[in-house]
């Protein structure tokens, strides 16, 4: 969505499914170029149900339009790399409302704000009690974690050094965290990781203990598939309770 709305924009949302062939965008683009609509924001991505297309979603502010937005659907219609045009205008907010749902990959995701996670896990905390919760979470975070990295050794083909590595980019690509590998031995099945800006450790806030107990069993299920070994995870340092990031020490 888009959060700040200038006086006078005349917001719309506009989603068009192109051919998978260099240039697609470029010519979408020079349509709403030449009818002088501003993009304001802009993702392309792939979706399933057009297996040889991609799909470019946008705002667009057609306050300073030279065209009519049927002309410039008539105009993207009849390009060769066109499939489908949506327009929609966000009313009565500008909230991103075409795509539902959303999907990480082939799977369906969330968007939820830091601050509904944590009274999420405060609600938890004082249910199942403050020593009940870490083993909750991390028992949960272990059995997900050897999924994740079974899920992507089997569609990348990935083993040892290059899935640790994926790990790192999957968690940054999900808005989890930054992860740094320190150390890692793969015979003695151990490894030391940094997680810089940890959801857990940034929603808890300031805390007299470690808290990244999900975080850490996350990583014991995943590095257990690395190591075709079962270890376990203990968090040395935490975001927190004053550290500089959060860090982990598994074997």
């Amino acid at each position: 969505s888009v959060d700040v709305v200038r006086p006078g924009e005349q917001l719309h949302q506009i989603c068009i499914v192109l051919r998978d062939v260099p240039g697609a965008l470029a010519k979408a683009a020079m349509v709403l170029a030449d009818a002088n609509i501003n993009i304001k924001t802009s993702s392309s991505f792939f979706v399933t149900e057009y297996p040889n297309a991609g799909v470019w979603s946008s705002f667009i502010d057609i306050s300073n339009a030279t065209k009519s937005l049927e002309d410039v659907e008539a105009e993207l219609r009849k390009l060769d790399v066109v499939l489908e045009v949506i327009l929609k205008e966000p009313k009565p907010a500008p909230f991103e409302s075409i795509h539902f749902p959303i999907f990480h990959g082939n799977t369906r995701a969330i968007i939820m704000p830091r601050g509904m996670f944590w009274a999420l896990w405060n609600a938890f905390e004082k249910i199942f009690a403050h020593s009940g919760l870490v083993v909750v979470l991390y028992n949960a975070g272990k059995r997900i974690g050897q999924h994740a990295a079974n899920r992507i050794s089997e569609v990348f083909g990935l083993k040892g050094k290059e899935l640790i590595e994926a790990l790192a980019q999957a968690g940054q690509a999900t808005g989890w965290a930054i992860t740094e590998i320190k150390e890692i031995d793969l015979n003695r099945a151990s490894a030391t990781i940094i997680v810089r800006d940890c959801f857990e450790a940034v929603a808890w806030r300031e805390k007299p203990y470690t808290v990244c107990h999900w975080t850490r069993g996350y990583l014991a299920g995943y590095l257990s598939v690395v190591f075709n070994k079962q270890v376990e995870a203990k968090e040395t340092k935490c975001l927190a309770k004053g550290d500089e990031y959060c860090e982990f020490v598994i074997k």
